[in-house]
Formats: structure tokens, sequence, C-alpha cells
């Protein structure tokens, strides 16, 4: 004699419920699930401010204008950079902290250089930017454009201490879509400076 499938599920279903029914009380679907760890609040959470200076929410080191009123900008230190064959020279620039300076770029190729830093230019205090002899109106950038055979003229403060890398590369995230060409800013410390 062949069982039918319902009747069989039946009686099993009632020798389970008759079985429990010795017990005191079941376990809450919650309490068999072992406990979860709470969830960091929204502070915790890493910070994207890459993503919101793309949106338009940079911000940049600044220089009190007093200050840099009182700048004799044809006496500071100069930093003359230039990009040959795709390649940064020199690679490496050692600034102090606190002192202001000049960053000359001439691209010496026959196609438009980046020269990408979103961090330096972030944490310097950035006071004027010239490309091929035209000011620029932003000075809270993630990078700037240098067209064949122009140059480019950077007026900035070494605001904050750091090690900062820069390349050749049309997304300012250093590392991301690299065209070429790399290099590394120091930026020693000095005890005593007004901008950090």
């Amino acid at each position: 004699m062949s069982r039918s499938p319902l009747k069989f599920f039946q009686k099993t279903s009632l020798i389970a419920v008759l079985a429990l029914g010795g017990c005191e009380s079941l376990p809450t679907l919650t309490e068999m699930i072992p406990a979860l760890p709470s969830l960091p609040g929204l502070g915790a959470l890493p910070d994207f401010n890459v993503w919101d200076r793309w949106a338009g929410a940079r911000t940049c080191a600044t220089v009190d204008e007093a200050d840099v009123r009182q700048v004799n900008w044809t006496r500071v230190p100069e930093v003359n950079m230039r990009v040959r064959d795709g390649e940064f020279e020199p690679m490496i620039v050692q600034l102090k902290q606190g002192w202001p300076y000049i960053f000359h770029i001439r691209n010496r190729d026959d196609s438009t250089r980046t020269f990408a830093a979103d961090d330096f230019f972030a944490k310097m205090a950035l006071v004027r930017i010239t490309i091929d002899g035209k000011r620029q109106d932003e000075t809270c950038v993630a990078k700037i454009n240098i067209p064949a055979g122009k140059s480019a003229e950077l007026r900035l403060v070494a605001a904050r201490d750091g090690r900062y890398e820069f390349e050749d590369t049309v997304v300012p995230v250093v590392g991301l879509f690299s065209q070429g060409a790399s290099g590394l800013i120091i930026v020693e410390e000095r005890f005593g400076v007004r901008y950090q």
C-alpha cells in the first residue's frame, strides 16, 4: 500500500508538535542567530574626499592676503621643472615648510602634459597659477594641463610638511590611468611655521 505524501507530512508534523510540547519554550529566530556586531556610525566611515573634490566640494590650504602682500616674489626660491619625452625633470623636489616658492614647469613635448598632484595642491597654499602667460581664476585644483611647448607658473606657500607624489595623468588620483612620468615632492617640517 502506498502512502500519500500529504498524510506522511501531517503525521510527522503531529509527532514533532507533541514531542516539542514538553519543552518549556522554543527559542525565537533572533535567539537562534548569533549576535551581530554593531555597525559603525557614519563618522566611522572612510573619508571620501577625492570624490567630494571632483563634485566641487574641494578644500585647499590658504594663506592670509596680508601675508601674501609682504612676499617679495622676485626673491623667493624657484623650482624649475621641465617635461621632455614624457618625463618630469627633476623627479624629486625638496621644499621647506612655511616658505613661499615659484614653480616653473616647461612642457618641451609635442603634446599636452598634465601635472596631477591632488594631495600636494590641496595642502599647499596656491597663491597664483599662470599657464602660457594667462592667469587662471581657480587656485584650488587637483591638476594642471600644460599645452605643448608652453609653460606653467605656480606661486605657492609650502603650508604642510609631507611627501607628495605627482604624475602625468588625466585623472587627478596618482597611480590611476597614468600616462607616464611621475615624481615626488618632499616638504620638510619646519618648527614655528604659521601655516599648517
